[in-house]
Protein backbone atom coordinates (compact mmCIF):
# COMPACT_ATOMS: atom_id res chain seq x y z
CA UNK A 1 0.00 0.00 0.00
CA UNK A 2 1.54 3.72 -0.28
CA UNK A 3 -0.58 6.38 0.92
CA UNK A 4 -0.80 9.91 2.35
CA UNK A 5 2.20 12.06 2.48
CA UNK A 6 0.96 13.45 5.90
CA UNK A 7 3.77 13.20 8.39
CA UNK A 8 6.72 10.97 7.57
CA UNK A 9 4.05 8.76 7.24
CA UNK A 10 4.18 6.82 3.37
CA UNK A 11 1.98 4.12 4.05
CA UNK A 12 3.22 1.59 1.43
CA UNK A 13 1.32 -2.14 2.43
CA UNK A 14 -0.09 -4.95 0.23
CA UNK A 15 -2.76 -4.80 2.88
CA UNK A 16 -6.25 -6.05 1.20
CA UNK A 17 -7.97 -3.17 3.78
CA UNK A 18 -11.23 -5.01 3.48
CA UNK A 19 -9.84 -8.35 5.25
CA UNK A 20 -12.16 -9.94 7.50
CA UNK A 21 -11.02 -9.49 11.49
CA UNK A 22 -11.16 -12.16 14.11
CA UNK A 23 -14.08 -12.11 16.55
CA UNK A 24 -13.81 -9.63 19.39
CA UNK A 25 -12.16 -10.90 22.74
CA UNK A 26 -11.11 -14.42 20.69
CA UNK A 27 -7.74 -15.53 22.16
CA UNK A 28 -5.70 -18.05 20.65
CA UNK A 29 -4.85 -21.62 22.46
CA UNK A 30 -1.27 -21.99 23.38
CA UNK A 31 -0.40 -25.89 23.87
CA UNK A 32 2.96 -27.08 22.56
CA UNK A 33 2.95 -29.39 19.85
CA UNK A 34 6.44 -30.10 18.38
CA UNK A 35 9.85 -28.94 18.29
CA UNK A 36 12.21 -28.20 15.19
CA UNK A 37 16.70 -27.87 16.25
CA UNK A 38 18.89 -26.29 13.55
CA UNK A 39 21.80 -24.73 13.93
CA UNK A 40 24.28 -23.27 11.65
CA UNK A 41 28.05 -23.52 11.77
CA UNK A 42 29.73 -21.03 10.27
CA UNK A 43 30.46 -17.63 12.13
CA UNK A 44 31.25 -14.70 9.33
CA UNK A 45 30.94 -10.93 8.97
CA UNK A 46 27.80 -10.68 7.11
CA UNK A 47 28.21 -8.65 3.47
CA UNK A 48 25.78 -5.02 3.82
CA UNK A 49 24.68 -5.20 0.28
CA UNK A 50 25.11 -7.53 -2.12
CA UNK A 51 25.80 -11.70 -2.22
CA UNK A 52 26.54 -12.04 1.85
CA UNK A 53 28.05 -14.66 3.67
CA UNK A 54 26.35 -17.74 5.38
CA UNK A 55 24.30 -15.89 8.77
CA UNK A 56 26.85 -16.56 11.81
CA UNK A 57 25.99 -19.17 14.37
CA UNK A 58 22.72 -18.84 15.86
CA UNK A 59 19.88 -20.51 18.05
CA UNK A 60 17.45 -21.88 15.18
CA UNK A 61 15.31 -23.64 17.16
CA UNK A 62 11.70 -23.18 16.93
CA UNK A 63 9.12 -24.32 19.78
CA UNK A 64 5.98 -24.50 17.54
CA UNK A 65 2.12 -24.04 20.00
CA UNK A 66 -1.24 -24.67 19.26
CA UNK A 67 -2.42 -21.13 18.47
CA UNK A 68 -6.06 -21.90 17.53
CA UNK A 69 -7.96 -21.94 14.02
CA UNK A 70 -5.28 -24.47 12.86
CA UNK A 71 -2.48 -22.30 13.03
CA UNK A 72 1.24 -22.60 14.87
CA UNK A 73 2.60 -20.23 16.45
CA UNK A 74 6.49 -19.55 17.57
CA UNK A 75 9.46 -16.93 18.17
CA UNK A 76 13.02 -17.13 16.36
CA UNK A 77 15.41 -15.22 18.43
CA UNK A 78 17.79 -13.45 16.55
CA UNK A 79 20.39 -10.56 16.89
CA UNK A 80 19.35 -7.60 16.76
CA UNK A 81 23.03 -6.73 14.85
CA UNK A 82 23.60 -9.64 12.90
CA UNK A 83 27.01 -8.70 12.97
CA UNK A 84 27.30 -9.23 16.47
CA UNK A 85 25.59 -12.69 16.78
CA UNK A 86 25.95 -12.84 20.73
CA UNK A 87 24.76 -9.29 21.63
CA UNK A 88 21.43 -8.02 21.96
CA UNK A 89 18.32 -10.18 20.77
CA UNK A 90 15.02 -10.02 19.38
CA UNK A 91 12.12 -12.26 18.96
CA UNK A 92 10.56 -12.84 15.38
CA UNK A 93 6.89 -13.49 15.88
CA UNK A 94 6.12 -16.76 13.54
CA UNK A 95 3.00 -18.00 12.22
CA UNK A 96 2.49 -21.08 10.21
CA UNK A 97 -0.80 -23.30 8.94
CA UNK A 98 0.11 -26.86 8.04
CA UNK A 99 -0.10 -28.07 4.65
CA UNK A 100 -3.71 -29.71 4.31
CA UNK A 101 -2.18 -33.16 2.87
CA UNK A 102 1.71 -33.82 4.09
CA UNK A 103 2.13 -36.82 2.12
CA UNK A 104 1.91 -33.93 -0.96
CA UNK A 105 3.72 -31.62 1.10
CA UNK A 106 6.73 -29.45 -1.13
CA UNK A 107 8.14 -27.59 1.49
CA UNK A 108 7.22 -23.82 3.58
CA UNK A 109 5.92 -21.04 1.61
CA UNK A 110 7.28 -18.11 3.71
CA UNK A 111 4.74 -15.01 3.02
CA UNK A 112 5.46 -11.25 3.20
CA UNK A 113 2.35 -9.01 3.24
CA UNK A 114 4.59 -5.71 2.31
CA UNK A 115 4.42 -2.49 4.19
CA UNK A 116 6.88 -1.86 5.54
CA UNK A 117 5.24 -1.84 8.84
CA UNK A 118 2.64 -4.36 8.11
CA UNK A 119 2.55 -7.64 10.20
CA UNK A 120 2.22 -11.02 8.77
CA UNK A 121 1.25 -13.28 11.51
CA UNK A 122 -2.38 -11.69 12.27
CA UNK A 123 -2.73 -11.05 8.57
CA UNK A 124 -2.07 -14.72 7.72
CA UNK A 125 -4.60 -15.48 10.35
CA UNK A 126 -7.61 -13.40 8.46
CA UNK A 127 -6.74 -14.19 5.11
CA UNK A 128 -5.42 -17.04 4.54
CA UNK A 129 -8.55 -18.36 2.94
CA UNK A 130 -8.19 -16.95 -0.16
CA UNK A 131 -5.43 -18.79 -0.71
CA UNK A 132 -6.09 -21.23 -3.73
CA UNK A 133 -6.25 -24.49 -2.51
CA UNK A 134 -3.74 -26.06 -4.38
CA UNK A 135 -0.54 -24.03 -2.44
CA UNK A 136 -1.95 -24.66 0.55
CA UNK A 137 -2.12 -28.69 -0.08
CA UNK A 138 1.37 -27.98 -0.72
CA UNK A 139 2.49 -25.62 1.47
CA UNK A 140 2.76 -24.90 5.25
CA UNK A 141 2.00 -21.24 4.64
CA UNK A 142 4.61 -19.68 7.16
CA UNK A 143 4.17 -15.85 7.74
CA UNK A 144 5.97 -13.08 10.62
CA UNK A 145 6.05 -10.06 11.81
CA UNK A 146 9.00 -8.70 10.77
CA UNK A 147 11.36 -6.97 13.33
CA UNK A 148 10.34 -3.47 14.53
CA UNK A 149 6.13 -4.83 13.58
CA UNK A 150 3.12 -6.58 15.04
CA UNK A 151 4.94 -8.58 18.13
CA UNK A 152 8.62 -8.45 16.87
CA UNK A 153 9.99 -5.49 19.30
CA UNK A 154 7.82 -2.71 17.41
CA UNK A 155 8.58 0.47 16.90
CA UNK A 156 7.14 3.12 19.07
CA UNK A 157 8.07 6.62 18.18
CA UNK A 158 5.20 8.77 19.94
CA UNK A 159 2.12 8.85 21.53
CA UNK A 160 -0.79 7.98 19.92
CA UNK A 161 -2.48 11.06 20.05
CA UNK A 162 0.40 12.16 18.51
CA UNK A 163 -0.31 10.49 15.14
CA UNK A 164 -4.06 11.55 15.67
CA UNK A 165 -2.52 15.20 15.05
CA UNK A 166 -1.45 14.57 11.70
CA UNK A 167 -4.54 13.94 10.14
CA UNK A 168 -5.74 17.51 11.46
CA UNK A 169 -2.67 19.09 9.06
CA UNK A 170 -4.25 20.52 5.72
CA UNK A 171 -4.22 17.93 2.70
CA UNK A 172 -2.32 19.77 0.42
CA UNK A 173 1.08 21.90 1.99
CA UNK A 174 0.81 24.81 -0.45
CA UNK A 175 1.04 27.39 1.41
CA UNK A 176 4.26 28.46 3.68
CA UNK A 177 2.26 27.94 6.60
CA UNK A 178 1.21 24.89 5.66
CA UNK A 179 4.78 23.67 4.50
CA UNK A 180 5.63 24.86 8.34
CA UNK A 181 3.65 22.64 10.23
CA UNK A 182 4.58 19.57 8.48
CA UNK A 183 8.02 20.18 8.78
CA UNK A 184 7.32 21.28 12.22
CA UNK A 185 5.03 18.08 13.00
CA UNK A 186 7.95 15.83 11.29
CA UNK A 187 10.56 16.96 13.27
CA UNK A 188 8.97 15.82 16.48
CA UNK A 189 7.94 12.97 15.40
CA UNK A 190 11.77 12.13 14.07
CA UNK A 191 12.75 13.40 17.62
CA UNK A 192 10.14 10.59 19.82
CA UNK A 193 11.92 7.99 16.98
CA UNK A 194 15.38 8.99 17.93
CA UNK A 195 14.56 9.49 21.45
CA UNK A 196 12.65 6.26 22.34
CA UNK A 197 14.21 3.40 20.07
CA UNK A 198 17.75 4.45 20.26
CA UNK A 199 20.36 2.35 17.82
CA UNK A 200 17.32 -0.34 17.40
CA UNK A 201 15.84 1.95 15.20
CA UNK A 202 18.38 1.83 12.72
CA UNK A 203 18.79 -2.33 12.43
CA UNK A 204 14.81 -2.61 11.56
CA UNK A 205 15.77 -1.68 8.09
CA UNK A 206 15.33 -4.33 5.06
CA UNK A 207 18.66 -5.76 4.54
CA UNK A 208 18.69 -7.16 8.60
CA UNK A 209 15.29 -8.19 8.15
CA UNK A 210 16.64 -10.65 4.41
CA UNK A 211 18.85 -12.10 7.24
CA UNK A 212 16.11 -12.83 9.86
CA UNK A 213 14.63 -14.18 6.60
CA UNK A 214 17.32 -16.44 5.73
CA UNK A 215 17.24 -17.30 9.47
CA UNK A 216 13.87 -18.56 9.21
CA UNK A 217 14.49 -20.60 6.16
CA UNK A 218 16.92 -22.39 8.54
CA UNK A 219 15.21 -22.74 11.59
CA UNK A 220 12.57 -24.08 8.96
CA UNK A 221 15.08 -27.01 8.07
CA UNK A 222 14.65 -25.87 4.72
CA UNK A 223 16.81 -26.50 1.85
CA UNK A 224 15.50 -23.88 -0.58
CA UNK A 225 13.09 -20.71 0.18
CA UNK A 226 10.16 -20.62 -1.01
CA UNK A 227 8.47 -16.91 -1.18
CA UNK A 228 5.77 -15.39 -1.63
CA UNK A 229 6.00 -10.96 -1.36
CA UNK A 230 3.40 -8.17 -2.20
CA UNK A 231 3.80 -4.90 -2.29
CA UNK A 232 7.37 -3.71 -0.36
CA UNK A 233 7.50 -7.44 0.63
CA UNK A 234 8.69 -7.52 -2.98
CA UNK A 235 11.69 -5.29 -2.18
CA UNK A 236 12.72 -7.67 0.78
CA UNK A 237 12.27 -10.76 -1.81
CA UNK A 238 14.70 -8.63 -3.90
CA UNK A 239 16.98 -8.29 -1.28
CA UNK A 240 17.06 -11.43 -0.22
CA UNK A 241 17.59 -12.94 -3.21
CA UNK A 242 20.33 -10.76 -3.86
CA UNK A 243 22.46 -11.60 -0.77
CA UNK A 244 21.39 -15.24 -0.81
CA UNK A 245 20.63 -16.10 -4.46
CA UNK A 246 21.39 -19.71 -4.52
CA UNK A 247 19.10 -19.93 -0.96
CA UNK A 248 15.96 -19.50 -3.55
CA UNK A 249 13.87 -22.29 -5.26
CA UNK A 250 11.16 -20.13 -5.97
CA UNK A 251 9.84 -16.55 -5.46
CA UNK A 252 6.95 -14.58 -6.40
CA UNK A 253 7.39 -10.47 -6.41
CA UNK A 254 3.46 -9.36 -6.98
CA UNK A 255 3.11 -5.74 -7.11
CA UNK A 256 6.71 -4.23 -7.06
CA UNK A 257 7.52 -0.69 -6.45
CA UNK A 258 10.81 1.05 -7.95
CA UNK A 259 12.91 1.27 -6.02
CA UNK A 260 15.49 2.23 -8.48
CA UNK A 261 14.35 6.02 -9.15
CA UNK A 262 15.17 9.39 -7.01
CA UNK A 263 12.52 9.31 -4.32
CA UNK A 264 11.18 12.85 -6.26
CA UNK A 265 10.39 10.60 -8.69
CA UNK A 266 8.72 7.63 -7.04
CA UNK A 267 6.73 10.26 -4.79
CA UNK A 268 5.62 11.37 -8.30
CA UNK A 269 4.84 8.10 -9.99
CA UNK A 270 2.92 6.53 -6.77
CA UNK A 271 0.71 9.89 -6.84
CA UNK A 272 -0.05 9.06 -9.95
CA UNK A 273 -1.00 5.88 -9.50
CA UNK A 274 -3.73 6.95 -7.38
CA UNK A 275 -4.76 10.06 -9.29
CA UNK A 276 -5.21 7.48 -12.21
CA UNK A 277 -6.73 5.06 -10.01
CA UNK A 278 -9.27 7.48 -8.44
CA UNK A 279 -10.75 8.76 -12.10
CA UNK A 280 -11.32 5.38 -13.33
CA UNK A 281 -12.82 4.90 -10.35
CA UNK A 282 -15.08 8.31 -11.35
CA UNK A 283 -15.57 6.73 -15.06
CA UNK A 284 -16.85 3.78 -13.66
CA UNK A 285 -19.23 5.39 -11.33
CA UNK A 286 -20.76 7.97 -14.36
CA UNK A 287 -21.19 4.92 -16.55
CA UNK A 288 -22.58 2.47 -13.90
CA UNK A 289 -24.71 4.85 -12.10
CA UNK A 290 -22.96 4.00 -9.26
CA UNK A 291 -25.00 5.23 -6.03
CA UNK A 292 -22.74 8.38 -5.65
CA UNK A 293 -24.56 9.48 -9.04
CA UNK A 294 -27.82 10.11 -6.62
CA UNK A 295 -25.86 12.58 -5.37
CA UNK A 296 -24.89 14.40 -8.73
CA UNK A 297 -21.89 14.06 -11.45
CA UNK A 298 -19.35 11.88 -9.22
CA UNK A 299 -16.60 14.43 -10.37
CA UNK A 300 -18.64 17.23 -9.29
CA UNK A 301 -19.72 16.19 -5.67
CA UNK A 302 -15.93 15.19 -4.91
CA UNK A 303 -14.48 18.24 -5.81
CA UNK A 304 -16.96 20.25 -3.45
CA UNK A 305 -16.57 17.52 -0.84
CA UNK A 306 -12.84 18.70 -0.90
CA UNK A 307 -13.78 22.14 -1.03
CA UNK A 308 -15.98 21.80 1.66
CA UNK A 309 -14.07 19.40 4.33
CA UNK A 310 -10.77 22.06 3.89
CA UNK A 311 -12.90 24.26 5.76
CA UNK A 312 -15.96 23.25 7.49
CA UNK A 313 -15.69 19.58 8.58
CA UNK A 314 -18.52 17.14 7.88
CA UNK A 315 -19.78 15.24 11.23
CA UNK A 316 -18.85 11.41 11.59
CA UNK A 317 -19.53 8.92 13.65
CA UNK A 318 -19.47 5.04 13.79
CA UNK A 319 -19.84 1.83 16.04
CA UNK A 320 -17.40 -0.47 15.83
CA UNK A 321 -17.22 -3.91 18.23
CA UNK A 322 -19.42 -1.78 20.46
CA UNK A 323 -17.01 1.08 20.96
CA UNK A 324 -18.27 4.33 19.41
CA UNK A 325 -16.27 6.87 17.37
CA UNK A 326 -17.17 10.57 17.36
CA UNK A 327 -15.48 12.70 15.19
CA UNK A 328 -15.26 14.99 11.80
CA UNK A 329 -14.78 14.12 8.08
CA UNK A 330 -11.84 16.95 7.03
CA UNK A 331 -9.71 17.27 4.22
CA UNK A 332 -7.39 14.79 5.75
CA UNK A 333 -9.55 11.91 6.54
CA UNK A 334 -11.72 12.59 3.44
CA UNK A 335 -8.02 11.74 1.34
CA UNK A 336 -6.87 8.95 3.64
CA UNK A 337 -10.56 7.02 3.43
CA UNK A 338 -11.23 7.71 -0.30
CA UNK A 339 -7.27 6.59 -1.22
CA UNK A 340 -8.14 3.26 1.28
CA UNK A 341 -10.53 2.13 -0.74
CA UNK A 342 -8.55 2.46 -4.77
CA UNK A 343 -6.77 -0.53 -3.85
CA UNK A 344 -9.58 -3.06 -4.79
CA UNK A 345 -11.75 -2.26 -7.72
CA UNK A 346 -13.97 -5.23 -7.03
CA UNK A 347 -14.58 -4.97 -3.17
CA UNK A 348 -13.71 -1.25 -2.79
CA UNK A 349 -15.40 0.68 -5.37
CA UNK A 350 -19.08 -0.03 -4.24
CA UNK A 351 -18.11 0.78 -0.36
CA UNK A 352 -16.44 4.42 -1.80
CA UNK A 353 -19.42 5.37 -4.05
CA UNK A 354 -21.65 4.90 -0.85
CA UNK A 355 -19.30 6.73 1.68
CA UNK A 356 -18.57 9.52 -0.68
CA UNK A 357 -23.06 9.58 -1.10
CA UNK A 358 -23.35 9.58 2.45
CA UNK A 359 -21.29 12.39 2.86
CA UNK A 360 -22.64 14.31 0.26
CA UNK A 361 -26.36 13.39 0.43
CA UNK A 362 -26.72 12.72 4.29
CA UNK A 363 -23.83 15.37 5.66
CA UNK A 364 -22.43 11.88 7.18
CA UNK A 365 -18.77 10.86 7.31
CA UNK A 366 -18.98 8.10 9.45
CA UNK A 367 -18.05 5.61 7.15
CA UNK A 368 -15.28 7.66 5.33
CA UNK A 369 -13.90 8.38 9.11
CA UNK A 370 -14.07 4.74 9.76
CA UNK A 371 -12.27 3.40 6.70
CA UNK A 372 -9.57 5.90 7.18
CA UNK A 373 -8.97 5.18 10.44
CA UNK A 374 -8.81 0.96 9.70
CA UNK A 375 -6.53 1.86 7.33
CA UNK A 376 -4.07 3.32 9.61
CA UNK A 377 -4.90 0.93 12.15
CA UNK A 378 -6.83 3.50 14.68
CA UNK A 379 -9.35 2.46 17.45
CA UNK A 380 -12.49 4.18 18.38
CA UNK A 381 -11.26 4.58 21.30
CA UNK A 382 -7.80 6.62 20.03
CA UNK A 383 -5.47 3.87 20.50
CA UNK A 384 -3.34 2.37 17.42
CA UNK A 385 -4.01 -1.33 16.70
CA UNK A 386 -0.51 -1.74 15.49
CA UNK A 387 2.74 0.09 15.32
CA UNK A 388 2.51 0.04 11.18
CA UNK A 389 2.43 3.92 11.15
CA UNK A 390 5.89 4.65 12.97
CA UNK A 391 7.58 1.22 11.66
CA UNK A 392 6.67 2.13 8.14
CA UNK A 393 8.34 5.50 8.86
CA UNK A 394 11.37 4.43 10.30
CA UNK A 395 11.80 1.28 8.36
CA UNK A 396 11.48 3.35 4.60
CA UNK A 397 13.90 6.35 6.11
CA UNK A 398 16.38 3.05 7.44
CA UNK A 399 16.34 1.91 3.71
CA UNK A 400 16.23 5.43 1.75
CA UNK A 401 17.77 8.22 4.33
CA UNK A 402 17.22 11.43 3.86
CA UNK A 403 19.55 13.42 1.32
CA UNK A 404 22.39 15.27 2.84
CA UNK A 405 21.20 18.62 1.01
CA UNK A 406 17.59 18.82 1.22
CA UNK A 407 15.61 21.50 -1.35
CA UNK A 408 14.49 24.67 0.07
CA UNK A 409 11.10 25.36 1.32
CA UNK A 410 10.79 27.47 -1.86
CA UNK A 411 11.91 24.08 -3.79
CA UNK A 412 9.35 22.15 -2.32
CA UNK A 413 6.23 24.36 -2.90
CA UNK A 414 7.25 24.19 -6.17
CA UNK A 415 6.95 20.74 -6.68
CA UNK A 416 3.75 20.75 -4.77
CA UNK A 417 2.38 23.27 -7.19
CA UNK A 418 3.47 20.70 -10.11
CA UNK A 419 2.20 17.44 -8.49
CA UNK A 420 -0.69 19.16 -7.94
CA UNK A 421 -1.62 20.64 -11.07
CA UNK A 422 -0.58 17.73 -13.24
CA UNK A 423 -1.88 14.81 -10.63
CA UNK A 424 -5.42 17.06 -9.02
CA UNK A 425 -6.84 16.25 -6.48
CA UNK A 426 -4.08 15.41 -4.40
CA UNK A 427 -0.95 15.08 -5.73
CA UNK A 428 0.60 17.75 -4.06
CA UNK A 429 0.50 15.89 -0.68
CA UNK A 430 2.82 13.07 -2.34
CA UNK A 431 5.75 16.09 -3.20
CA UNK A 432 7.03 16.87 0.93
CA UNK A 433 10.47 15.08 1.45
CA UNK A 434 10.42 13.01 4.32
CA UNK A 435 13.00 11.34 6.58
CA UNK A 436 14.84 14.36 7.85
CA UNK A 437 15.81 13.91 10.85
CA UNK A 438 14.89 10.62 11.04
CA UNK A 439 17.02 7.64 12.31
CA UNK A 440 19.74 6.59 10.26
CA UNK A 441 20.49 3.11 9.03
CA UNK A 442 23.14 0.89 10.90
CA UNK A 443 26.47 1.16 9.09
CA UNK A 444 26.52 -0.97 5.84
CA UNK A 445 22.30 -1.23 5.75
CA UNK A 446 21.59 1.27 3.55
CA UNK A 447 19.07 -0.66 1.19
CA UNK A 448 20.95 0.88 -2.32
CA UNK A 449 21.40 -1.00 -5.38
CA UNK A 450 18.69 -4.32 -5.72
CA UNK A 451 20.37 -5.91 -9.01
CA UNK A 452 19.88 -9.59 -8.79
CA UNK A 453 22.21 -12.07 -10.50
CA UNK A 454 22.36 -15.96 -9.81
CA UNK A 455 18.76 -16.33 -8.68
CA UNK A 456 16.60 -19.03 -10.06
CA UNK A 457 13.58 -18.10 -12.45
CA UNK A 458 11.64 -15.55 -10.51
CA UNK A 459 8.20 -14.43 -11.73
CA UNK A 460 7.16 -10.77 -11.10
CA UNK A 461 3.28 -10.10 -11.44
CA UNK A 462 1.98 -6.59 -12.54
CA UNK A 463 -0.94 -5.27 -12.55
CA UNK A 464 -1.89 -2.57 -14.87
CA UNK A 465 -4.01 0.11 -12.78
CA UNK A 466 -2.23 -0.72 -9.50
CA UNK A 467 -2.55 2.43 -7.14
CA UNK A 468 0.10 1.86 -5.06
CA UNK A 469 2.59 0.31 -7.22
CA UNK A 470 2.29 1.67 -10.23
CA UNK A 471 3.00 -1.46 -13.20
CA UNK A 472 5.93 0.48 -14.19
CA UNK A 473 7.39 -0.76 -11.18
CA UNK A 474 7.07 -4.09 -12.37
CA UNK A 475 8.87 -3.45 -15.75
CA UNK A 476 11.64 -1.82 -13.66
CA UNK A 477 12.06 -5.27 -12.17
CA UNK A 478 12.03 -7.49 -14.57
CA UNK A 479 15.47 -5.48 -16.06
CA UNK A 480 17.23 -5.55 -12.34
CA UNK A 481 16.31 -9.31 -11.54
CA UNK A 482 17.99 -11.47 -14.08
CA UNK A 483 16.13 -13.90 -15.25
CA UNK A 484 12.55 -13.10 -13.80
CA UNK A 485 9.62 -13.36 -16.01
CA UNK A 486 7.05 -10.79 -15.48
CA UNK A 487 3.13 -11.64 -15.41
CA UNK A 488 0.95 -8.82 -16.52
CA UNK A 489 -2.45 -8.61 -14.71
CA UNK A 490 -5.12 -6.07 -16.56
CA UNK A 491 -7.10 -4.86 -14.23
CA UNK A 492 -7.05 -1.91 -11.08
CA UNK A 493 -6.57 -3.71 -8.09
CA UNK A 494 -3.59 -3.52 -5.58
CA UNK A 495 -1.73 -6.60 -6.41
CA UNK A 496 -3.41 -9.90 -7.85
CA UNK A 497 -2.26 -13.47 -6.69
CA UNK A 498 -4.67 -14.89 -4.13
CA UNK A 499 -6.80 -12.87 -3.77
CA UNK A 500 -10.50 -14.18 -5.40
CA UNK A 501 -10.31 -11.70 -8.19
CA UNK A 502 -8.20 -13.81 -10.78
CA UNK A 503 -7.82 -17.31 -11.65
CA UNK A 504 -5.56 -16.96 -14.24
CA UNK A 505 -3.56 -15.34 -11.80
CA UNK A 506 -3.84 -18.04 -9.41
CA UNK A 507 -3.35 -20.65 -11.85
CA UNK A 508 -0.30 -19.57 -13.30
CA UNK A 509 1.47 -19.09 -9.79
CA UNK A 510 0.83 -22.23 -8.64
CA UNK A 511 2.17 -24.02 -11.65
CA UNK A 512 4.92 -21.78 -11.19
CA UNK A 513 5.17 -22.52 -7.25
CA UNK A 514 4.61 -26.36 -7.58
CA UNK A 515 6.53 -27.44 -10.47
CA UNK A 516 8.56 -24.43 -11.14
CA UNK A 517 7.20 -23.26 -14.91
CA UNK A 518 7.14 -20.06 -15.41
CA UNK A 519 4.26 -18.28 -17.76
CA UNK A 520 5.21 -17.73 -21.12
CA UNK A 521 6.76 -14.38 -21.75
CA UNK A 522 3.72 -11.64 -22.30
CA UNK A 523 1.28 -13.65 -20.44
CA UNK A 524 -1.46 -11.32 -19.31
CA UNK A 525 -4.62 -12.37 -17.34
CA UNK A 526 -7.84 -10.74 -16.61
CA UNK A 527 -10.17 -10.13 -13.86
CA UNK A 528 -12.93 -13.38 -13.49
Amino acid sequence: MAVTRRAVVVLALACALLAGSLPAGAKPKTTTTTTTTTTTKTKTKVAPVTTAPPLPKFDATLAWTDCGDGFQCATLSVPVDWANPTGEQVGIAMTRLPATDPSQRIGSLVVNYGGPGQGGVEYLRKTSGRLPAEVRTRFDIVSFDPRGTGASRPIDCVDDSFIDLSMGLPAIPDTEQALTAYQQYNASFAQGCTQRMGAYAGQVGTRNVARDVEAIRIALAEPKLNYLGYSYGTILGEAYAQMYPGNARAMVLDGPPDYSLSMRDYNYQQAKGFADALTAFLTWCEQSQCSLSRAGNPRDVLNQLIARTATDPIPADYTLAGQPRRGTLNGSTLQTGVIALLYDQARGWPLLADALRSAAQDNWGGPLLAYADDYLGRNPDGTYSSSMVESNSVINCVDRPAAKQQPTNAQVLADVATFQQQLPPWGGGWAVPGCVGMPKPAKGDKLGDLTVKGAPPILVIGTTGDPATPYAGAEATVKHVAGSTLLTYDATEHTGYGSGRSGCIDEAVDRYLVDLTVPAPGTHCSPN
